[in-house]
């Protein structure tokens, strides 16, 4: 019993020291912190991204998959065009958003997913606002 604790300890340092050594190895080349921290919070979605997300959370069948994929699309295609709108404010854009999440969620839970399913994308609808807001 005790040699197998001592294998998970021995494992865990192991990994801990090898985390450490790859990341103390990578160059920093003067960049601050700062600036790297700042790069990596800059959001950068795509539509394949907001449905990955819909097919983890929701689990979506095979019949669902192709129907939601389309869905998606055709959401983020909307938006993508109304980013490149130049008349709007930023208020009617942000709401123009939310109104193309609105349908995307009205139109997926009227018969494309369960009545459980729907739930869960209701309850996802900050989130995807959020995604959509952010897409390339």
């Amino acid at each position: 019993m005790k040699t197998n604790n001592m294998k998970k300890i021995i494992y865990a340092l192991s990994t801990l020291g090898l985390v450490l050594t790859i990341s103390s190895a990578v160059p920093n080349h003067g960049i601050s912190n700062v600036n790297i921290k700042s790069n990596l919070i800059s959001p950068q979605v795509s539509a394949t991204d907001i449905y990955n997300l819909l097919n983890t959370n929701l689990g979506l069948t095979t019949t669902q998959k192709p129907v939601v994929k389309k869905a998606v699309d055709e959401a983020a295609a909307e938006t993508t065009k109304l980013n490149l709108e130049t008349s709007k404010s930023a208020a009617e854009v942000s709401t123009a958003k939310t109104s193309i999440v609105n349908s995307l969620i009205k139109k997926l839970s009227s018969g494309i997913l369960t009545s459980a399913q729907s739930t869960k994308l209701a309850g996802m609808t900050s989130t995807l606002t959020k995604m959509f807001g952010e897409l390339k």
